[in-house]
């Protein structure tokens, strides 16, 4: 009940402006915005952006919100979501906001953009099931490296998300964010350890205190009957022992292990996305 608490915010009518991405016979791709309803706290990112990648198939479909990596440009999430729009699911990328530590902030701000972003997708959510073209029965998520810790906490906390696939993921994030060597994260910490004069283990214990939302942590309330993962065992990036401990706090639910790292496990594209698609046809039947 407190950690419902915790992700609760009040409701409000979504007026969303739509901009034409592209329009193409099986599907379409539409850029949404609209607020952010923020529960009583100053809001760093008032915005919600989403690309909907909207199916053609006829009648109400499947819908998943997707939550992408930490870096880049999306292309790879796109890749995959005009794959599965074409298979009749649509599919709604939300634009990243940034978690990193920032050196002129406490850590403190971490949690508070952790939090911001569960909300985030929670509201996603409320606009995907009252969509037209939705069958709000049939609601799921998918997420890859950063963006599959935020599918993680996400099945925690809003039960209309019935089905996910978490990709490269791990937990906890004090553990990734004082450890990975990753760049995306490494410079962040450099700056962030310099400033504040601290070594690395300093840190991840003060994440440790004060980082309440954590995949491990909120790895209880999610049922890992409704999960496929996908973990890389030469992740040097999450840390494959990180992707296992996730993976063993979700309950060991299915998995793929590919013979791969972070980022050469793109190689396993076109089977991860085949893969999915089974899972999500099977958990929405």
């Amino acid at each position: 009940m407190e950690t419902a608490a915790y992700y609760a915010y009040p409701a409000r009518a979504v007026e969303p402006t739509t901009h034409l991405l592209r329009d193409e016979p099986r599907l379409r791709e539409i850029l949404v915005r609209f607020p952010l309803s923020s529960p009583g706290f100053d809001s760093t990112e008032p915005v919600v952006e989403v690309e909907w990648f909207e199916s053609r198939a006829p009648g109400r479909r499947p819908a998943l919100v997707f939550n992408p990596i930490l870096g880049g440009n999306y292309p790879l999430e796109r890749d995959i979501c005009r794959y599965l729009a074409r298979h009749g699911i649509h599919v709604a990328l939300i634009h990243r906001k940034a978690v990193k530590l920032a050196p002129e902030e406490s850590v403190d701000h971490l949690e508070l953009l952790l939090r911001q972003g569960l909300i985030r997708i929670r509201q996603v959510v409320d606009w995907l099931a009252a969509h037209e073209r939705v069958d709000p029965d049939r609601l799921g998520s998918f997420g890859i490296s950063m963006g599959g810790i935020a599918s993680v906490m996400a099945a925690a906390v809003e039960p209309r998300l019935r089905a996910h696939v978490v990709a490269l993921a791990g937990g906890g994030i004090p553990e990734i964010l004082a450890r990975s060597n990753d760049r995306l994260l490494a410079r962040p910490r450099r700056r962030y350890l310099d400033r504040h004069r601290m070594d690395r283990t300093t840190l991840e214990a003060l994440l440790r205190q004060r980082v309440r939302t954590d995949p491990l942590t909120l790895a209880p309330y999610v049922d890992g009957r409704r999960v496929l993962m996908f973990i890389a065992v030469a992740d040097r990036t999450i840390g494959a022992a990180n992707a296992l401990r996730l993976w063993r706090a979700l309950g060991k639910p299915r998995a793929v292990f590919l013979p791969l790292g972070h980022y050469t496990a793109s190689l396993s594209l076109p089977y991860l996305k085949s893969a999915s698609l089974r899972f999500f046809r099977e958990a929405f039947r």
